[in-house]
This record gives C-alpha cells, structure tokens and sequence, in this order.
C-alpha cells in the first residue's frame, strides 16, 4: 500500500512540473532545466521515501501510521530541499541582471558607436562644359536620413550653369552629385589697322572675343599694297576681363626706304607740292628761293626720292627744281608794320604737322623760333602777313609759321576724329 501511495505522489508531482512548463511557455531553456532539476529532486526524495517504507514494510503498525509516517516524511523531505530553489522566472531576470552586470565598457563604447554609425557617402563632382575636371571630387559621408551640411565651390571666372544627382538628404549608401561651370567671356581683343606713315586706318577696326583664360592667337589682315611692319600690342596670350588692344603697322608696298634724317632743300623755282608720294596737287605753291625742312625721306621701289616738308606736304626731289643746303636762312625784316598783305584775323584751325611731333613757331616771319606747339593742337589764327607764294600766320600770340602747317577746314577734321573714336 505504501508503494501505491509513492506511486501517487510521483504522478502528482510530475502533473504539477507540467503545469508549471504550460503556463511558462515563454522562459527559455534555462528555466526548463530548473523545472527538471526540481522534478528530479522530487522523484529522488521519493525513492529514498519509497526505501525506507521498504526496509519497515515488516514492522507492525497499522494502516494508518504506515500512511501517515511517509507522509509526514515526505513533506518534511520535501520541504527541506525546496526552500533553497528559486522559480524560473526569478532564475531568469537573475541571469539577465548579471549579463548587465558583466558588459565591460569596451562593449559598452561599441554599441553607442553602432548607434551613430555614418552609412551613406555622396561624392560631388566639378566639371567644365567639356566634362574636363576643374578639382579634386568633395566626398561627403553621413547617416541616412540626416539633412546633407554642405558648400558648392566656386571657381574664378565660372559660372555654374547645371547640377545632376542633386540631393539634400542622406538617402542611399553611395550617391553622386555633378556640377557643371562654363566659363565666363573675356573682354574683346581690339584689332586696328594703319598706315605707319601718315596713320591712316587701312580698315575698320574689329575685335576677337573668347572666354576668360582661354589662350588666343592672332593673325594680321592682309591689305593689297601694302607690307606689314610690326605689331603694337600682345598677339598672343590669354583672354581677360579687361580690353586688350593689338596694333598692326602696314607700309605701301612701293616704298622701299624710309630716312627720318633732318634736311633741308631750298626750291630753284616755284612749284606745288604733293598731298603723298606720286599723290595729288595739294594747289599750295613752293615759292622759288624759299628753304624748307625735311622731316622724312622715302625711297620708292622705282628709284624716285620723295621728301616730306611736314604733314601732308610733299615734293620729289628733282635736281632741276630743288637743291640740298646746309640750314635755313636767316630773313631780316624790319618790323611787320610795312610787311606787305598783312591782315588781321579770328579764325580756328588745327595744326598739321608730323603725328606725335611739336612744330617750331618763330617770332616772325623768317625770324627765330621761340616756342613749340604739339602737333594735332586746335589754335586761333589771329594775324596773316606774306603773298601769294609765301603765307605766314601768327598762332594765339604765341608764334608764327607757314601755311603749310595749318589745317582750315577744322570742322571736317574734328568729325573725323569722333568717327575715329567712335569705331
């Protein structure tokens, strides 16, 4: 009977230890060996029970102090070897408080790291119209979805004209950004064209155009008749923002030599002068025994010698008509009251002499020079004295010179000067 009684307490114990697992499904693996080590030590406190009942089964005593003396046992047993068990649950908040417990700070660094760990990278682009690189690439990293904190380049003389790939935010692992500059115009490259001689423009002038920094070669226009002499300006270099002018001398084809050596020829007799080498009757007469300066010399490709007598005042040299002398003559007169045609006048003109030179004014006519004026100067014509072959004119007090040097159409020359500078 008291094997029975035994076999009834295992059964229990063991429905018990099942309904524990059944309302404890979500404890893990450590909990489940708690409960068997329980139920294990329930069924070996049995069997001891179930031994010692055994080795008294011969005692006399009756149904129920064989019954009650297990019992009694049991429970005592029982009671002994549980009060040092803890319940799965409280097993299992242990184990989590000691795992806590136990992290070590290294651990500890690595998981704050985890949680600001940079995984996005964006690479941003610089380029020309020409897909050409104008800098090293800009990479940029940072934590998907955070806002992206950054400054496009700039470039001297580029303007950025289109982005592709733009982005603001961190979105996937690895994006790129490509901004497109084009550079910006430079200034124009004026280009002028001239006689060297009398500084006439041979053509309009005209301008080449390009982008700042971009590299430029020129070339000089061509001109029938005439042969290039030099260039003013740089021919080649780079654009800029600021004008840049370039020069070109050209020289008539026909003129072989140039002589700017100082001479002077006085005429056999009367004759005109000349508007240019072989150029036109300027109707101004060179009267016989008067003696003149020569400002420059030019030899021409068919052996004739043409002197310039200041401005546009020219004369062949023909032995029969003009010969060389060492100075000008020293004229006497008494004084300008009894100089025949003398006038009194109010009149502009513009001096007319050799570009880029001042000419000698005299204290009267044939006299001895006391001043200089530049040549191109707007002055007032304010006495005349001479005849018909010789004219002298007194220059705002300051002088007298020849008619020669003076320009009258003053009105015609100041427009061509505006449309000069107009171009």
């Amino acid at each position: 009977m008291a094997f029975k009684f035994m076999k009834k307490i295992r059964s229990f114990n063991t429905r018990r230890a099942n309904r524990k697992r059944m309302h404890h499904t979500s404890i893990d693996n450590s909990t489940e060996e708690n409960e068997l080590q329980i139920t294990n030590l329930n069924e070996h406190s049995n069997e001891k029970d179930y031994a010692n009942t055994d080795q008294n089964k011969d005692l006399q005593s009756s149904p129920v102090e064989i019954e009650d003396t297990p019992t009694k046992s049991d429970n005592t047993k029982s009671d002994t070897s549980n009060e040092h068990l803890e319940s799965p649950v409280e097993v299992s908040e242990k184990r989590e408080l000691n795992c806590k417990e136990n992290q070590t700070p290294s651990l500890q660094q690595e998981l704050k790291k985890a949680t600001t760990h940079q995984d996005s990278t964006i690479i941003i682009i610089y380029q020309d119209e020409n897909h050409q690189s104008l800098s090293s690439p800009q990479i940029i990293s940072g934590k998907r979805g955070e806002a992206i904190n950054f400054k496009f380049k700039e470039f001297d003389h580029y303007d950025l004209i289109n982005i592709n790939g733009f982005t603001s935010i961190f979105v996937e692992p690895y994006g790129s950004i490509t901004l497109t500059y084009r550079r910006q115009s430079g200034a124009n490259i004026w280009l002028f064209s001239q006689d060297i001689d009398d500084l006439h423009m041979l053509g309009k002038p005209r301008f080449v155009s390009g982008k700042v920094d971009e590299k430029y070669a020129l070339t000089p226009p061509d001109f029938i008749g005439y042969n290039l002499l030099r260039a003013e300006g740089n021919v080649k270099g780079n654009f800029t923002d600021k004008q840049q002018v370039v020069t070109y001398y050209y020289r008539d084809a026909t003129w072989k030599e140039v002589d700017f050596n100082v001479k002077y020829l006085k005429m056999k007799v009367s004759q005109p002068g000349y508007d240019a080498p072989k150029g036109n009757d300027t109707y101004i007469t060179l009267a016989k025994d008067t003696v003149w300066q020569v400002f420059e010399s030019v030899h021409l490709t068919n052996g004739e010698r043409w002197h310039c007598l200041g401005g546009n005042l020219w004369i062949l040299e023909d032995y029969d008509k003009v010969k060389f002398v060492d100075s000008l003559p020293q004229y006497s007169i008494g004084t300008n009251d009894g100089y025949q045609f003398s006038i009194d006048l109010n009149v502009q003109a513009i001096i007319d002499f050799v570009p880029g030179e001042k000419l000698t004014l005299y204290d009267r006519p044939f006299g001895d020079p006391i001043d200089s004026i530049e040549d191109g100067s707007i002055v007032t014509i304010t006495e005349r004295q001479g005849g018909r072959d010789m004219q002298w004119f007194k220059i705002d007090d300051r002088g007298w010179t020849i008619r020669q040097y003076l320009d009258l159409d003053i009105e015609r020359k100041v427009a061509q000067e505006q449309e000069a500078k107009h171009f």
